[in-house]
């Protein structure tokens, strides 16, 4: 494999990759689900100057304008701890979260100190039940952890407002959505405080990292201190999450996805009921490891500059691709009442559908075995994890979701023919 590649944009990839608008009767080249973001591999073991971490800060301020200040950190779940561990304050221990993400969310909550509820999402929906979020602010409540997921929380002004009046601090977890905009303005410049990852699987990566952002200069000088004391992340921290994504985008290539690895998947869905596409694994934690108190290498910052300005094409191609299967599927796309204005700001990481809970498995087999690669739920509910069981809160509109939810790629190697016929056959197995 290529270790180092130039970045393709999406008109080049749809040249390369596929033959859009093919008969009716013929399939597109088969895409995996989702696709790494080209990523330089030789970058782990090159060495890099201060000067791209500098070049990094300032190019991001520039997109999320004035008085906005950037704290890079070498994993994103740090910045959940760092925030959680910085909203506690007295009796105000409680972080309300939601509970559709990874488990090392609710983990570094717990580390920070604080204590998780988890707050329920309105049904068919990855927005927060408002009612329901407004009953369980109390005297006891820190902060509201908010999560942007295809779409961006639609309310978040309500949400806002709703937390000032409380003495409350709200922060967004903007881990798959950089670049995203909510009421035009950018995501990372709406709350107390913003996540971002920008690791392996997101829009602009390297094997780790995240960065906070905020406008409160308190928070700020606050987070600097904090973080200017831990050390930079190395080549041997970056050996693992560098090995798991080697293998994902080697298996995940068009060619030996195509002509292996998609075929041995039908294979094994033709033998069984259910279908079970490419997965990562995710590298999960259970204590306050040195990885999570790091800085990003300097080589981190040189790779996530190069890729910057190609961020907004990227985006742009995931939400013409999220177009077209809203043409045909834009009643079942989860979070559907969604206002237009908020689907130009949104990120569309996948495009999520709601289907008949019991015959989700059917259905996937079922589009699998006519030549198209598609994925379950994106996250489980936390709540169901053995650990957080005993989490208070609710979580059942979240679990019925994650039951119900097929979805569908828009990464850049989707053509929008592919796009196209991917939802026509879909619409063909829900029936």
């Amino acid at each position: 494999m290529v270790m180092s590649r130039v970045l393709p944009t999406p008109q080049q990839s749809r040249r390369t990759e596929y033959q859009a608008g093919r008969a009716a009767h013929r399939y597109p080249r088969t895409v995996a689900k989702q696709r790494i973001t080209p990523i330089s591999y030789w970058r782990a073991v090159t060495r890099a100057s201060s000067c791209e971490e500098e070049r990094f800060r300032a190019q991001i301020a520039e997109r999320l304008g004035e008085g906005t200040s950037i704290i890079p950190i070498g994993r994103a779940r740090s910045g959940i701890y760092l925030l959680a561990r910085l909203a506690v304050r007295g009796r105000r221990r409680k972080v309300l979260l939601s509970p559709f993400t990874i488990p090392d969310v609710v983990t570094m909550v717990i580390l920070a100190g604080a204590e998780p509820v988890f707050f329920d999402f309105a049904p068919g929906s990855t927005a927060c039940h408002l009612d329901g979020l407004m009953a369980q602010i109390d005297d006891e409540t820190a902060c509201v952890l908010v999560t942007h997921y295809h779409v961006n929380e639609p309310r978040l002004a309500q949400i806002a407002r709703l937390c000032r009046e409380r003495g409350v601090y709200l922060f967004d977890d903007c881990a798959i959505s950089f670049g995203g905009s909510i009421d035009g303005r950018p995501l990372g410049t709406v709350t107390d405080a913003s996540v971002f990852s920008l690791s392996s699987f997101k829009i602009l990566n390297f094997f780790w990292g995240g960065m906070i952002t905020t406008r409160d200069p308190a928070i700020a000088e606050t987070l600097e201190s904090s973080v200017a004391q831990w050390p930079r992340l190395g080549l041997r921290d970056y050996v693992v999450p560098a090995q798991a994504c080697l293998r994902y985008d080697l298996a995940s290539s068009p060619l030996l996805f195509r002509w292996l690895v998609f075929p041995l998947l039908q294979g094994r869905a033709k033998r069984s009921a259910t279908a079970r596409g490419l997965e990562h694994v995710r590298i999960d934690t259970d204590a306050l490891n040195p990885t999570l108190t790091a800085r990003p290498s300097l080589a981190a910052f040189a790779e996530w500059v190069r890729k910057l300005n190609c961020v907004d094409e990227w985006l742009s191609h995931r939400r013409d691709i999220a177009r077209i299967y809203r043409r045909r599927l834009g009643n079942r796309m989860v979070s559907a009442d969604t206002p237009e204005a908020a689907l130009n700001g949104a990120c569309f990481v996948n495009f999520p559908v709601v289907v008949a809970p019991g015959r989700c498995d059917q259905i996937c087999r079922a589009v699998m075995l006519s030549g198209f690669d598609i994925g379950r739920s994106l996250y489980p509910n936390a709540h169901r994890h053995p650990r957080f069981t005993s989490v208070p809160g609710r979580s059942e509109n979240v679990d019925r979701l994650v039951a119900s939810t097929i979805y569908l790629p828009t990464h850049f190697g989707v053509s929008p023919g592919y796009a196209d016929e991917l939802a026509k056959r879909l619409v063909e197995a829900i029936g």
